[in-house]
């Protein structure tokens, strides 16, 4: 069990487990920025380069069409000169074909024979000049064409760049129309398409360029060994086939590049349909890429590193502050011990376990401690009690565990005990642990114990009711001579019952109800005359919950409860209001006497209160008369007889109850301020059993008539103790002889009946 429960830590595997959970957030976190910041990076640079590519296929298009349009106009300026020229057939001369070329605005015009030779031309070199196998004209000449224009290409006569048509006239003539094409050859060449990807290529990040036409093969490249291979690659196959925008990241010579492919098309105006021409591949280099997001990725990293570091310092300190409210939670910051709470706890955890090993609790309460504290001041007293618990942790073992309950209470959990017989072994270690003094800055004390025990059943539901019913326990112990005692059911039952006197009392006095706490009067009677000379008030309690409740018991409890003040005045006031009544019935010599507890003598403010009752209920001071008994008078002598003499300064008569039971002497009666001994019915009982030379109660009545002092003798019951005092002259008699105490109503009937 010290094993299970000396230490209260918190729970290492609820710090490792968040730890565990906090780490490995960290790294789904960093791998998921780290993953998204490169998606991020490379969706912007597949954005840009399909964007990139699709602006530079825009310009391929536009190029394709460029030189489609020029081709068709000088397509169509040929036609329309060749019909022209045709209408001069039969009539053509180099004059007139010299004339004719300057109209139509042609650089060439050429009459060729059924052999190949020019005959005539605006061109005067070229006369007599005769087609050769393998030229365009010659082949066009052995066909059956009827007309053939040429792409512009370099003449073979005169070097320069021409755009020639061919046109076949009769069977054995033909003609030939040609326009100087180098302003615009120069024009076309700026939209040839390695031009454009070389251009391409000069920008910045652009590793290569190349052209794929519409079977998978590279025509054109900025790298020109790539040229003619052709693209075996699926995906970028069935990218190209399908006309989709492609892009993926490829190794090439060991640097990743990110390529782009985009479809090239072609705007057919005549059909209102786009031809696709081929797919324009744009590879940009990741090199400076990868670099911006190594660098990014350190500083996040960092970031997130910083972050970390933070979070885990954060959780060190936050247990490490837990573990220090936990102590200061669980544990005596003096002794050392664990405390309440964490007996509490261990209880709680007991009861919960439903074992059948045997278990108790032990609450050891240092009775005098409180006072040593007061005496000697805190810091000794808890020197006291650091020695106090050394001693008792020697008791500790696997089985039992010391705890500070309280200021001046230790509680010993036990466990696995065979027998009441072993509890009773180990209270009295404990009791012979204190035997000895405790010697703290050369001062010597002896610390008293007493100790509750309760075993613990199953019975028991909750750590509560464990501590109530051993503190029950050790209110107990005062009831034997042991220094222990053990919880059982009369215990439990007293308590309950004080309590519910104790909420009866407090209702009384907070409604003001005299129905449950109320007085009865027993008559004190002259014996000389035989009337009745006062009374004394006599507190009585019934309730309908307890019924008949016994002067002793609830005053009893009143004074542990710390309700004897407030329960005196209350009482005090129904006494001052019966003197009142008597007063008013016209009995004004009739003295009212009232039982007052030194609680109440001791009270800086007692003198002010019993004259505010005087003054609130309007009576004289004379009227009352106040009874303490002997035992008030230890320990305060001084103080009280002060206060006594200026109550009797009011006119306010002081009687000393009980007189022979207690410690008083002839010698201390001569200086206390009282004006009547009451003689305790101990010795008006020995009127009636012992021999005349055996009682000295007539002597107590003698001595006190020599100080000055008026006698009244208590619990008179038989004539012969009335024949006795009135033979001793005594003063007064109260007993059950006379009557029995009453009610207000009937006393004040026999009252009447008797002093008339």
């Amino acid at each position: 069990m010290k094993a299970e429960h000396k230490f209260k830590r918190l729970d290492t595997k609820v710090f490792i487990i968040s730890f565990l959970v906090i780490t490995m957030i960290f790294f789904g976190i960093s791998k998921i920025i780290i993953y998204s910041i490169r998606e991020y990076y490379f969706s912007r640079m597949q954005e840009d380069s399909i964007n990139f590519a699709k602006s530079y296929s825009y310009s391929l298009s536009k190029a394709a069409e460029a030189k489609d349009v020029v081709n068709e106009l000088l397509e169509e300026k040929l036609l329309v000169a060749s019909r022209a020229i045709a209408l001069y057939d039969g009539q053509y001369s180099n004059q007139l074909l010299k004339e004719l070329a300057d109209i139509l605005k042609v650089d060439e015009i050429a009459y060729y024979n059924a052999q190949g030779e020019i005959i005539y031309s605006n061109v005067d070199a070229m006369v007599g000049w005769k087609a050769y196998e393998g030229h365009l004209f010659y082949d066009f000449m052995m066909s059956e064409q009827a007309s053939y224009i040429a792409p512009i290409k370099q003449d073979s006569k005169t070097g320069k760049y021409f755009k020639y048509a061919y046109f076949k006239i009769s069977d054995d003539r033909f003609l030939e129309i040609g326009v100087k094409s180098e302003k615009i050859y120069n024009f076309l060449g700026s939209f040839e398409i390695r031009k454009l990807l070389d251009e391409i290529q000069e920008v910045e990040g652009v590793a290569k360029v190349f052209f794929i036409d519409n079977q998978f093969n590279i025509t054109r490249s900025s790298k020109t060994h790539f040229d003619e291979n052709k693209i075996i690659t699926p995906e970028i196959r069935n990218a190209i086939y399908g006309n989709r925008e492609y892009s993926y990241i490829s190794t090439y010579d060991e640097e990743k590049e990110y390529q782009a492919f985009v479809p090239v098309y072609l705007e057919n105006i005549k059909n209102l349909e786009n031809i696709k021409i081929g797919t324009l591949a744009i590879g940009q280099s990741l090199r400076e890429a990868e670099e911006i997001i190594k660098n990014l990725t350190g500083v996040i990293l960092v970031a997130l590193l910083i972050i970390y570091a933070l979070l885990i310092y954060i959780m060190i300190s936050t247990y490490q502050k837990n573990e220090k409210l936990i102590h200061l939670a669980y544990y005596d910051g003096l002794t050392g011990l664990p405390n309440e709470h964490y007996l509490k706890e261990i209880l709680t955890k007991e009861l919960e376990k439903n074992e059948k090993a045997r278990r108790a609790l032990l609450l050891i309460n240092c009775k005098n401690f409180r006072m040593i504290n007061m005496t000697y001041g805190y810091d000794y007293g808890d020197e006291i009690l650091k020695e106090l618990t050394k001693r008792i942790q020697n008791l500790e073992d696997g089985s039992k565990i010391l705890f500070r309950f309280s200021a001046d209470r230790f509680a010993l959990f036990m466990k696995h005990y065979s027998d009441q017989q072993e509890l009773v072994s180990v209270v009295n270690k404990i009791i012979k642990a204190f035997k000895d003094p405790f010697k703290v800055k050369n001062v010597e004390q002896n610390i008293n114990v007493e100790i509750g025990i309760v075993e613990i059943h199953n019975k028991y539901d909750h750590s509560d009711r464990i501590l109530k019913d051993v503190s029950i326990a050790l209110s107990g112990v005062k009831e034997n001579d042991a220094g222990y005692a053990f919880f059982n059911k009369v215990m439990e039952n007293k308590l309950q019952r004080e309590d519910l006197i104790e909420k009866e009392i407090r209702a009384a006095i907070t409604e003001n109800d005299t129905s449950k706490i109320y007085l009865e009067y027993q008559p004190q009677v002259d014996l000389k005359s035989n009337k009745i000379t006062g009374f004394e008030a006599l507190a009585r309690m019934r309730t309908k919950k307890l019924g008949f409740v016994s002067p002793m018991e609830f005053i009893d409890v009143a004074e542990k409860k710390q309700l004897i003040v407030p329960l005196g005045n209350f009482i005090l006031t129904q006494a001052s209001e019966f003197i009142r009544d008597l007063t008013d019935k016209g009995f004004k010599d009739i003295k009212v006497a009232v039982n007052v507890s030194g609680i109440q003598l001791l009270r800086y403010d007692f003198t002010d209160t019993i004259m505010k009752i005087i003054s609130d209920t309007g009576i004289e001071p004379s009227s009352l008369e106040l009874e303490i008994t002997e035992s008030v008078l230890l320990g305060n002598y001084n103080m009280i007889n002060e206060k006594l003499k200026n109550l009797r300064n009011h006119q306010i008569e002081i009687a000393l109850d009980d007189f022979g039971t207690g410690y008083s002497s002839f010698a201390r009666l001569i200086e206390l301020n009282i004006d009547t001994l009451k003689i305790d019915r101990y010795f008006i009982n020995n009127i009636s059993i012992k021999d005349s030379g055996d009682i000295i109660t007539g002597d107590i009545i003698s001595m006190a008539h020599k100080l000055g002092l008026k006698v009244v003798a208590e619990g008179v019951e038989v004539p012969e103790q009335k024949n006795y005092l009135m033979g001793h002259h005594c003063d007064r008699m109260q007993g059950y002889l006379f009557s029995k105490p009453l009610s207000k109503e009937k006393a004040l009937k026999m009252l009447f009946n008797q002093n008339k």
